[in-house]
């Protein structure tokens, strides 16, 4: 972000932005394939969750043989992406670099509507593509092997821009053609980077498409000639790219959003404790890649803990993005509105804390929920070992803290989890057991950024 912005400049910026993004005229977006235009037989439109009126476009219901009727075209555009040197490759960076910071504001506002996130949480995944961009040109600085093949780079909604798209650059700068499936719920953020960016041979080399259904999405994972794959997200994406990672000799990235699981273990100030596992757990509405769906606290702490969440949860406001005043804004989709419905009837007296889909005049079009905070499942109950991907918070107690770190190995870990505590025995514990990629200690997750492994060398043959 340009330092020399006050933040008064910034939100000014970002609002003009918005409104902009809201007062233009919205085009259908059709496929692109190693620089070539592609259209489907059926396409379908893509709407805010903000307000279903607030509508993208029509974008394309790609046909499951896509993967095989394209892949010669893709093959063709690695290999002369791929002879391209590392000067010029690192020279084309730079240039996507500008290009991506002067429409740094319209992209994060595309985010914001297209996605339902707030305009902080937009722009930090502006921000973090812009990270991953420097960091790339200083990987660059060494000399590289050739690409391997055409990568398959597949995102869900958790993030809608930085994850996908830094994913991509990674594998593009490191010599592969890639073949980017965005998230269908909000692709428009990655259609306007890729429209920005993709000039000369790396709009040749960058391919894009939608696929709303799956069955493309399976076909490109599974076809010979696919060098790797690298997925971001959650849900049904992350299963089957799981299942497909069978071949030794294919590549594979993965950033998985899992429970990003906490500890609380004794505060001094236990009202700060709730304030920040309530914006880990319901920032985004619980939709972020590092959103924490399971809080585990101590037994001693525990009445203390619980009476501070609910009494923060109470003033934890629901609303539209643009209001910088709220906490979170929508569910991405009408599917996982009603997926959010349907578990909150089946956790049924176990939701101790919300759960309730908002219709409230503005609120009526677009899919606010509140999100709910439940106790007293059993220990075994899936809510406290699988992650849904929506604002649920799974508070169990432990006895002590053998129970305690036991119950946080024992979920899908996902990239993060995080400790409360101000004994430094406890947090250095946590520190030494407990298995993830990032831990936050006394501090929400939102500081966690995308694309923790948005690097050229994990895309190296």
């Amino acid at each position: 972000m340009n330092q020399e912005e006050t933040p008064v400049e910034r939100k000014t910026k970002f609002d003009a932005a918005f409104n902009s993004i809201l007062n233009n005229e919205k085009f259908d977006q059709p496929n692109w394939i190693a620089g070539l235009k592609y259209g489907a037989s059926k396409d379908y439109l893509v709407s805010s969750p903000i307000d279903i009126s607030i509508q993208f476009g029509r974008f394309q219901r790609s046909e499951a043989d896509l993967p095989r009727s394209v892949m010669p075209k893709v093959l063709k555009a690695h290999e002369s992406w791929s002879s391209t040197s590392v000067a010029e490759r690192r020279e084309v960076l730079g240039q996507v670099r500008e290009t991506l910071q002067r429409q740094r504001y319209r992209l994060a506002a595309a985010v914001s509507i297209s996605a339902g996130m707030t305009e902080p949480e937009s722009m930090f995944e502006m921000e973090r593509l812009l990270d991953v961009v420097d960091s790339l040109q200083e990987e660059m600085e060494s000399p590289l092997p050739a690409g391997k093949g055409p990568w398959a780079v597949l995102a869900s909604y958790n993030s809608p821009l930085a994850g996908p798209m830094s994913y991509a650059l990674a594998a593009l700068m490191a010599g592969n053609a890639v073949f980017l499936v965005p998230p269908h719920e909000c692709p428009a953020p990655c259609f306007m980077a890729f429209n920005a960016i993709a000039k000369g041979k790396l709009g040749e080399a960058l391919s894009i498409a939608t696929d709303p259904d799956g069955a493309m999405r399976r076909n490109i994972m599974d076809h010979p000639d696919i060098a790797g794959v690298a997925v971001c997200g959650s849900g049904e994406l992350v299963d089957e790219a799981m299942f497909t990672h069978v071949d030794d000799e294919l590549g594979f990235v993965a950033e998985i959003k899992g429970m990003n699981p906490a500890l609380v273990a004794g505060n001094e100030n236990m009202d700060e404790v709730a304030v920040m596992v309530l914006k880990s757990a319901f920032s985004y509405s619980g939709q972020r890649m590092d959103s924490c769906s399971k809080v585990v606290v101590l037994e001693d702490h525990a009445e203390e803990f619980v009476s501070s969440l609910l009494k923060t949860a109470e003033a934890f406001k629901v609303g539209d993005p643009a209001d910088s005043t709220v906490d979170t804004g929508p569910l991405v989709s009408p599917e996982r509105l009603d997926e959010f419905t349907s578990l909150v009837r089946e956790l049924g007296d176990n939701v101790v804390h919300g759960g309730k889909v908002l219709r409230d005049g503005f609120l009526d079009e677009g899919q606010y929920v509140q999100p709910a905070i439940i106790m007293g499942l059993d220990e075994g109950h899936e809510f406290n070992s699988i992650d849904h991907s929506l604002p649920f918070l799974s508070v169990q107690v432990a006895k002590d803290m053998d129970e305690a770190l036991g119950m946080i190995d024992g979920c899908e870990i996902g990239v993060s989890a995080g400790v409360f505590s101000s004994s430094q025995e406890v947090v250095e514990r946590f520190l030494t057991e407990v298995r993830a990629d990032v831990v936050y200690v006394n501090s929400s997750s939102n500081c966690i950024a995308p694309g923790t492994r948005a690097m050229i060398a994990e895309f190296l043959a």
